[in-house]
């Protein structure tokens, strides 16, 4: 089973490595602005806010159009969200953008976890979310060493952000 999901599994490990640079750029960036700790901690917020609203949507979205589209879509718009935010450096577009990146996030891990549901059986479907999960949690420890690649008080960090959710859109496309 491990050979029909591996293309998700790894775009799920290059969007991890994203979104864990993503959550430690946005708080870094944050502080170097001068935001005041509580703004900091609304922006921030705002992203579980935004998983909350996505969990809602998601199913749904996936029963229409399916899982490749939801993904990829659902990943563009994360993409070009921090791209919003490296952008324009101000608190209200970045709690917004925050929303965006949070629904966006909720949305993908639904469409993950759905698809390597369907596509395993009972006695693989526990190997297949072990895999999952470490190729999750290695990917947001590995974005969060990203970090030390550019200064995130420039754009770039946050420009590689962009590529790496983009990146990850790939392999997941070309699932059968």
């Amino acid at each position: 089973m491990i050979a029909t999901t591996w293309p998700l599994l790894l775009g799920m490990g290059v969007l991890m490595l994203g979104a864990g640079l993503q959550g430690t750029l946005l708080g870094v960036r944050a502080t170097l602005e001068g935001f005041p700790t509580p703004v900091i901690g609304v922006i921030m917020s705002c992203y579980y806010v935004g998983y909350l609203l996505g969990t809602f949507a998601a199913p749904r979205l996936v029963r229409s159009v399916g899982h490749i589209r939801v993904f990829a879509a659902l990943a563009a718009v994360a993409s070009a969200s921090i791209l919003v935010q490296g952008s324009f450096v101000h608190a209200i577009p970045w709690a917004i953008m925050r929303l965006v990146s949070g629904v966006c996030f909720a949305g993908i891990y639904v469409v993950a976890e759905s698809w390597i549901n369907d596509r395993s059986s009972n006695e693989t479907r526990g190997r297949l979310f072990s895999v999952y999960m470490l190729t999750q949690y290695a990917g947001l420890i590995g974005g969060q060493g990203l970090l030390n690649l550019f200064s995130p008080a420039g754009f770039e960090s946050f420009s590689l952000v962009a590529l790496l959710i983009s990146v990850a859109v790939g392999p997941t496309l070309l699932t059968p």
